[in-house]
């Protein structure tokens, strides 16, 4: 993986350089894999255009988040949206702001309440969701529209992200390594870099957040929301192992990624 340096988001690298088990490696400025990207500076945005050569974005965010924090548009970027959950599966159109009527409560504040009661922890929730991931008819659709933009994919790089960058965009990444025949133990690797990337932001962030979220609960919501768990990964891992056989089973079987379509994603995408 080769980082890449912005001022406004730090969860961002370009898969290239991965080296498969057959000993090929990804080309570079072909997959980026980010958090979100509404915070972005006119050089950051200059950068991922040129050096990087980005040239489409896919959003796995819920419709809430993409509203609360919109991606910025670019004009010769193509931009798809193509929600892993929705925001019902996700639980965030169940929770009403206090106090104003007709207004729901913003992420932050919806996960606190959903998982306020003793028999619900944060990372109980995680695990729901990353289960959800593999499990719904939402998030296969995803996948298999995702594998379809791939491939159409012509020139420069394909970058797709989602609110933190290490949970929906870290179960794009298996999915995209997996096919690629990269070793289980990298795919790994790659996937808990996002903590040794995050946690100099978070622990800043933990400190600087309004007093309602000094809290012990507020704050292990914000662990969950920004910090990878390999639980949760292998929680994935194994409804795709139930499902299709193995994890390139599932994508096969289920997803519906031919020997034809993994083996042109291959030739396009590696060394």
């Amino acid at each position: 993986m080769i980082p890449i340096n912005l001022e406004k988001q730090k969860n961002i690298r370009d898969l290239g350089g991965t080296e498969t088990l057959d000993g090929r490696r990804i080309r570079r400025n072909k997959l980026i894999r980010s958090g979100r990207l509404s915070e972005l500076t006119s050089s950051d945005a200059a950068y991922l255009l040129g050096s990087c050569r980005l040239r489409t974005v896919i959003d796995l965010r819920s419709g809430k988040e993409s509203e609360e924090r919109p991606d910025p548009q670019w004009g010769i970027v193509e931009y798809s949206r193509l929600p892993m959950l929705s925001d019902d599966q996700l639980g965030f159109g169940t929770f009403q702001a206090p106090g104003v009527e007709n207004k729901t409560m913003n992420v932050l504040d919806t996960l606190i309440s959903l998982t306020s009661g003793p028999n619900y922890s944060p990372k109980q929730y995680l695990m729901d969701v990353y289960r959800k991931f593999i499990t719904t008819k939402q998030a296969q659709s995803t996948t298999r529209r995702f594998f379809e933009i791939l491939l159409s994919q012509r020139d420069g790089a394909l970058l797709y992200h989602c609110n933190g960058g290490k949970d929906r965009t870290g179960i794009m990444t298996v999915f995209l390594l997996t096919s690629l025949r990269v070793a289980r133990e990298i795919i790994v690797e790659d996937y808990m870099e996002s903590n040794r990337i995050i946690m100099p932001w978070l622990e800043w962030k933990l400190q600087t957040v309004p007093e309602k979220y000094q809290t012990w609960h507020a704050q292990s919501v914000l662990k969950m929301m920004y910090l990878a768990d390999e639980d949760c990964l292998q929680a994935a891992y194994d409804e795709m192992t139930r499902l299709g056989g193995t994890p390139e089973g599932y994508l096969k079987n289920v997803i519906g990624i031919t020997d034809m379509t993994m083996d042109e994603i291959r030739n396009r995408l590696l060394l």
